[in-house]
């Protein structure tokens, strides 16, 4: 993870995801708040399919699947395409470790990967956009390739943006 943007979310300003229309995320933003502008969560679950065991592998927005607000799901359904691409493009023995990791959640979600963009507007007026990103600890263990995954999704979310590093 990188610097103080990338903290788990314990740790960051950010103390709630909440859903808001878009009006209500500009006054948000005019206020100095910390907004989302998109973001992704990649679950995982233990599922059997005629007695064989799978995973079950969800990409949803951070505030939940249904609490989407409707200017929010392009940049969404895009960062969950490059989740798909980038930090699940796991390698066979990385997918085997995650699979028994999703066993011994014995059918639990878990989430393993979440990653968001936030803006705010500062005193001076200048926007400040960070791109925030959470690795769930046991997943780190299991696949030791996904620390330069996720940097390279985080650093093609930087890209697009045009954020200075």
């Amino acid at each position: 993870m990188n610097d103080e943007q990338d903290k788990p979310m314990e740790r960051s300003k950010m103390t709630k995801i909440m859903n808001v229309t878009e009006d209500e995320a500009a006054k948000l933003a005019l206020e100095g708040d910390a907004i989302i502008l998109g973001g992704v969560e990649v679950h995982v679950r233990l599922v059997r399919y005629k007695g064989d065991p799978g995973l079950q592998i969800e990409y949803t927005p951070p505030f939940g699947p249904d609490d989407c607000p409707d200017w929010m799901e392009d940049i969404n359904n895009r960062l969950a395409g490059l989740c798909r691409s980038t930090v699940m493009n796991m390698n066979d023995h990385a997918r085997k470790r995650l699979l028994d990791l999703a066993e011994q959640d014995a059918g639990k979600d878990r989430m393993i990967y979440r990653l968001y963009v936030t803006s705010r507007i500062e005193d001076d007026g200048s926007h400040d956009t960070r791109v925030h990103d959470v690795v769930d600890p046991e997943f780190e263990r299991i696949d030791h390739g996904i620390a330069g995954r996720v940097a390279g999704a985080r650093r093609e979310v930087e890209r697009v943006l045009k954020l200075k590093r």
